[in-house]
């Protein structure tokens, strides 16, 4: 009867150790998967925030803004013909 009892609960301790192996390994294989999916998701998040911060940079340009304040506002850049120079009187005092 002992050993009978004895070869159950051995037999039920190793079945209940391959199940946890098993399961365990399964396990693994799922979070490693979540892992490279939430990998791939960030490398796609930061390919987006690159082209974004390139779009960002070429919308406000100087020469982007220069373009536009020329084309649709009828702004043209100043041409110097004439310069002129403000005296300073130099003050002795000070």
């Amino acid at each position: 009867m002992l050993g009978l009892l004895g070869g159950i609960l051995l037999a039920g301790a190793i079945s209940g150790l391959c199940f946890l192996y098993l399961w365990q390994g399964n396990r693994i294989q799922e979070l490693t998967a979540v892992s490279e999916e939430a990998r791939e998701q960030l490398e796609a998040a930061q390919e987006i925030n690159r082209i974004l911060g390139v779009r960002i940079e070429e919308a406000f340009s100087l020469e982007r803004v220069a373009r536009i304040a020329r084309e649709q506002l009828g702004m043209s850049e100043p041409q110097p013909t004439e310069i002129r120079y403000v005296p300073l009187s130099i003050d002795e005092s000070d």
